[in-house]
């Protein structure tokens, strides 16, 4: 369906245009971004988690100047996600479902804002993790296209499956570091949760990798009930560069990988 605010309410999820390039816009230019958001009807605005298989995507299409224009928007799903009863159709403008290729004239809505988008039906075929990503073409220039395409990565978790959930496969989260924005020379911990029919299970096997540029950081591995982690001890003179790595584990018979990076200041 297309975007309506009015009726799900969550405007707060599009993500800002930038004031300076409103700025500098032209008559025939502005910042066009993009935001992602999913949330279920059961249980609105869950930026990064959905308790249950039946849930739905919002794309946004947001302006800074406001020039109305005829933009396309182009979603894929990736593998264990796929569209419901209410995906991409032709009477959206719409072509293809992989991906779907969407044409639509941003429109100004009641506050006067020049905006465009769609809501639309997905179905999780099991549990877990997700990234799904969507680009958006605006027909005039673009003094900002870094924010033409957007990313969510989100989870779905056990809940309100509506019959169609797996709750005998284990989840693992996205890697939490804390502290959030690391400091070089100081220890970073690496967490991820664990679940399996949304309770918390032990993971097994946990392996650590972490590097900053070409030097290796060595990990410390810990198991816990819902909870895999590793502890990184940072190098001192790695302000400025990334610290990127991974944390690998088994759990209710799957393996599982996820990566992070963060820069140290």
């Amino acid at each position: 369906m297309r975007r309506s605010w009015g009726t799900f309410a969550i405007a707060t999820v599009v993500l800002a245009a930038a004031t300076a390039a409103a700025a500098a816009g032209s008559p025939t230019s502005d910042d066009v971004s993009l935001g992602i958001q999913v949330f279920n009807t059961t249980d609105l605005l869950h930026p990064t988690t959905t308790p249950g298989t039946k849930f739905k995507l919002a794309f946004a299409v947001d302006t800074a100047a406001g020039v109305s224009q005829v933009v396309v928007v182009r979603v894929g799903l990736p593998d264990g996600l796929r569209w419901g009863t209410d995906g991409p159709d032709p009477g959206e403008g719409c072509t293809g479902t992989a991906p779907a290729v969407c044409r639509q004239t941003l429109l100004t809505n009641g506050a006067g804002t020049v905006e465009g988008g769609y809501i639309w039906d997905v179905i999780a075929d099991h549990l877990g993790t997700y990234d799904v990503t969507a680009t958006v073409e605006p027909e005039q220039p673009d003094p900002n296209p870094a924010n033409n395409t957007a990313t969510l990565h989100f989870e779905v978790v056990g809940g309100s499956t509506g019959g169609h959930g797996d709750t005998s496969r284990a989840t693992a989260s996205a890697v939490k570091l804390s502290p959030a924005k690391p400091r070089a020379g100081s220890t970073v911990v690496a967490s991820v949760r664990v679940t399996k029919g949304g309770s918390a299970v032990r993971p097994t096997r946990v392996r650590c990798a972490a590097s900053t540029g070409a030097v290796k950081v060595k990990g410390t591995a810990r198991a816990a009930s819902g909870v895999a982690s590793c502890l990184f001890k940072t190098p001192r003179g790695g302000a400025g560069k990334r610290l990127r790595g991974s944390v690998t584990f088994s759990a209710g018979g799957a393996s599982f990988t996820r990566r992070f990076a963060a820069k140290l200041s």
